[in-house]
């Protein structure tokens, strides 16, 4: 499974690269190490067009992604539009956090949603919480299905992804959703 982590540039880089191990140990692929590696300094001295670059790349990131885990001791402001983002292309999504610290994310645990996991942890059970957040979300991961599109067919679901800010993954899914809860046979068969 494809894992995109985010934790804060500043935060606990010795908690990131045990958290970043655990996942690699668990067999899990890691797409970037970012939050380890980048700091204050390379963020303050980004160009506006850096800085654009970098939010594009974050996206795509989180579109390889089979779940994204978030760090969030440390107050970190882009992981709130990562997090929705990651929500939002339908992946699971689980946020870390050492509850004796200031930052717990109190709004999170508003959101309902079953791809969405909050897991405080210690040094002591981190590996044991991180690998059963892992397995729940290995189970959460949606099936893939590929298919061939017209070329007008695609060009309105960009229209639609551009227009109406919504993924074309998930608009196909809703057109899905919304017949299946009217195919009376599928109703039937499934009573």
């Amino acid at each position: 499974m494809k894992v995109h982590f985010i934790g804060d540039v500043g935060g606990n880089k010795l908690d990131y690269k045990l958290i970043v191990n655990i996942v690699q140990n668990e067999g899990h692929e890691l797409i970037t190490n970012h939050s380890i590696t980048r700091t204050i300094d390379d963020i303050e001295v980004e160009a506006p067009e850096d800085a654009e670059l970098y939010a594009k790349k974050m996206i795509q990131w989180i579109k390889r992604a089979d779940v994204v885990i978030v760090e969030t001791t440390i107050s970190l402001l882009g992981a709130g539009y990562e997090i929705s983002v990651a929500l939002q292309l339908s992946k699971p999504v689980i946020v870390l956090y050492r509850p004796n610290g200031k930052n717990k994310p109190y709004v999170l645990k508003g959101v309902s949603s079953d791809k969405l996991q909050i897991i405080g942890y210690n040094d002591k059970n981190i590996k044991e919480v991180l690998a059963v957040s892992l397995n729940y979300a290995v189970e959460l991961v949606d099936t893939r299905f590929t298919f061939l599109i017209s070329p007008e067919i695609e060009s309105y679901l960009d229209w639609v992804a551009k227009e109406r800010h919504i993924p074309r993954s998930v608009f196909i899914r809703g057109l899905i959703e919304n017949y299946k809860k009217e195919d009376s046979g599928y109703l039937k068969s499934n009573k």
